[in-house]
């Protein structure tokens, strides 16, 4: 007989879930409390009243300040996991960040947030790119867009009765015409990886983990260099690449650590993905160029010769599951990668544009990956100045 989904064996009736759920808020409420007023009674907390000024009040800078102290005190930390594991044993809740499907997959809620102004935050960032492509061109430089689809959006099937909003159905072939009427360079990444699912043993994401699988990121990785062949460019220095199965191994997901449960002993955690890593190594030496004229190894390094001619910029589906490695193997050329965890849509881009490396020498291709849900997400303060700054011609 088939075991039970260990996810499915944890849900209780509504009543039950109910008063567990109560029990275990009162009694992380009180022991809070108490540690609180621990904290401020011997003298721990550096916000002394005396301090206090009424602009601080007025402003929210106290509140904010306050917080932050109360967030250090010694029990806080260790409520929130122990909650956390009691809700997720108990009633099978996972938290506010995390939602769960069927199969044991689970899911980003940040990929199911409607947000306010959506069409007009996803247009705004559509007339950014648009600025950066002129502005790379004008140093000689191409642009490709990749936007990543939601594991929601590809791995549809298993998220059974997690609800996706309807409105999202028409949002990455929105951007993605918003891109083609404007002359944007971008590959299309939704077609190679829904026809992966067709594969027997293979899924475009990770279960446990927001990013996507190996066989994802190569699918993925292959659309782009496809769309970057088109250029015309020739890419140096050339560099072929053999690749390696590695042995099945175990990967904690991502989700797990949001859902705050990776504390927890593996047997009590949802349950983790199977993997076997690709490993990487050079096929053969660079080329060099052998009219430089350059003898010393160290100088011609930082030559024309041997500058990568592709960059990638973006956010952590760069840095996952050897993305940035399939696709230097399937552009046959080193790519540094410029992408930065928790990147959103503008701070891989913002740093790139204000380097020194891009101003003193520019690559023939910068690759910029997208996350689909970040198209119509609110602006943080400093993305909403970077794109005032593209408007007035600053970086």
């Amino acid at each position: 007989m088939a075991m039970a989904d260990p996810v499915e064996t944890r849900n209780l009736s509504s009543r039950q879930a109910r008063n567990g759920a109560g029990v275990v808020f009162l009694i992380s409420l009180v022991a809070g409390a108490v540690s609180i007023v621990w904290y401020i009674a011997t003298g721990q907390m550096s916000q002394a009243a005396s301090h206090w000024t009424r602009a601080q009040l007025a402003q929210g800078e106290l509140a904010r300040s306050l917080a932050e102290e109360l967030a250090h005190a010694p029990l806080p930390v260790a409520l929130a996991d122990a909650e956390r594991a009691a809700s997720w044993l108990s009633v099978g809740s996972l938290g506010p960040r995390v939602r769960q499907g069927c199969g044991q997959w689970l899911f980003l809620a940040d990929e199911l947030v409607v947000h306010p102004d959506a069409a007009r935050s996803a247009q705004a960032r559509l007339n950014t790119v648009v600025k950066v492509r002129d502005r790379l061109r004008r140093l000689g430089v191409e642009l490709v867009i990749a936007t990543v689809p939601d594991k929601s959006r590809v791995q549809h099937a298993q998220l059974c009765n997690t609800y996706r909003p309807v409105s999202f159905q028409t949002r990455l072939s929105a951007w993605e015409a918003g891109l083609a009427e404007r002359g944007v360079r971008h590959a299309s990444l939704l077609p190679a990886l829904e026809a992966l699912k067709q594969a027997e043993g293979l899924t475009p994401f990770l279960k446990s983990d927001t990013h996507w699988s190996e066989a994802g990121a190569q699918a993925a990785a292959q659309t782009v260099a496809a769309t970057v062949s088109q250029i015309g460019v020739a890419l140096t220095p050339h560099q072929r690449y053999v690749l390696k199965r590695g042995e099945t191994q175990t990967r904690e997901g991502d989700l797990v650590r949001l859902a705050g449960l990776d504390w927890l002993p593996i047997a009590l955690q949802p349950p983790p993905d199977s993997v076997s890593p690709t490993h990487f190594r050079t096929a053969d030496a660079l080329v060099e160029a052998s009219s430089s004229g350059r003898n010393d190894a160290a100088d011609d390094l930082f030559g024309d010769t041997n500058l990568p001619s592709v960059a990638l910029i973006g956010s952590s589906y760069s840095r996952t599951s050897s993305f940035a490695q399939f696709l230097e193997a399937a552009l046959e050329t080193p790519v540094p990668n410029l992408a930065q965890d928790g990147g959103d849509f503008w701070r891989a881009a913002k740093a790139y544009l204000e380097a020194a490396e891009l101003r003193d020498a520019p690559p023939r291709v910068v690759i910029w990956e997208i996350p689909e849900r970040v198209l119509q997400m609110p602006f943080a303060q400093e993305e909403k100045a970077w794109m005032e700054g593209l408007e007035n011609g600053a970086s």
